[in-house]
């Protein structure tokens, strides 16, 4: 994945060369790496259908903390997991992780979320996909085509959420029969930033802008939370100190606090200089990958 770069700290390089170059580099990314949410498919608890349970729904989402409230902010049974329906159904979820998933009311003040033990780390880049439809249980109470739901990372300050990054997807865009995935990705972490080193939340609600009420109030479906998190490759921190520990194009000493880490990084034919050979090659990695 290929990000533009920022330009902190790059006018200060002593080789004007690197400089030049690193103005316009783009920051590197390895692969993504998933990162395990408990109860991701909504497995937990098991649900069965029967005459007491003709809906086949249990308002309980273990592992996740719920937000369920109704008209007066009473509590209701407006979160929870369902069992998918069989093959053939007119409301059966074709593309469903497993056998259950989620549901969540679009009324304002539900939400689904968890706190991961996992921590935004500087340099890195965070995605949160769900997969999303509405409900077709609830006949007579459909999602109205305007209304959103909101799919966010967050931390806690405090015991207040905050919001890292978000993106909404509206009734009209989802179907009944099929989820479709919903995204959201952070920027790149800075170290500065208020919620680096904090813990991850990943949230799922309804839109807490949207007016209530006014083009109906339904049930969001939710299925195969999945977490990822992408490190860089190589980073303007390395940028920066290439720049500075880089030889000239003979055999020049290393500058006395390049430290053997330094080197170990930047070598990258392990030729023990840090030369415009090493350049060409830490240029290309930026450029493709």
């Amino acid at each position: 994945m290929i990000r533009p770069c920022l330009n902190n700290g790059v006018s200060v390089m002593r080789k004007s060369l690197v400089s030049i170059a690193l103005l316009s580099c783009t920051l590197s990314f390895a692969e993504p790496i998933p990162i395990s949410i408990p109860n991701f498919s909504f497995e937990s608890p098991t649900v069965s259908r029967d005459f007491n349970n003709p809906f086949g729904a249990l308002p309980l989402i273990g592992d996740w903390d719920e937000s369920d409230v109704g008209p007066g902010d009473e509590l209701n049974q407006n979160t929870g997991v369902f069992l998918n329906t069989d093959v053939g159904e007119p409301d059966h979820i074709d593309n469903a992780d497993q056998k259950q998933l989620a549901f969540l009311s679009s009324l304002i003040g539900n939400a689904i979320r968890q706190e991961l033990p996992d921590t935004f780390q500087p340099d890195h880049i965070y995605t949160f996909t769900v997969g999303v439809a509405k409900s077709n249980n609830f006949h007579g109470f459909p999602v109205g085509d305007t209304e959103q739901l909101e799919v966010a990372l967050f931390y806690f300050r405090g015991s207040t959420e905050q919001i890292v990054a978000s993106t909404f997807v509206t009734g009209a865009q989802v179907s009944s029969t099929s989820l479709i995935d919903v995204t959201v990705t952070t920027p790149v972490v800075a170290a500065d930033d208020a919620w680096a080193g904090k813990k991850i939340g990943v949230l799922v609600r309804p839109d807490i802008n949207d007016p209530d009420d006014t083009d109906g109030e339904g049930f969001w479906d939710v299925d195969d939370a999945r977490l990822e998190d992408l490190p860089p490759l190589l980073t303007l921190a390395d940028a920066a100190t290439f720049a500075h520990c880089m030889t000239g194009p003979g055999d020049d000493p290393l500058p006395q606090d390049c430290s053997a880490g330094d080197v170990g990084l930047l070598d990258l034919n392990a030729d023990t200089f840090i030369d415009l050979r090493d350049f060409a090659d830490f240029q290309n990695l930026f450029e493709t990958h």
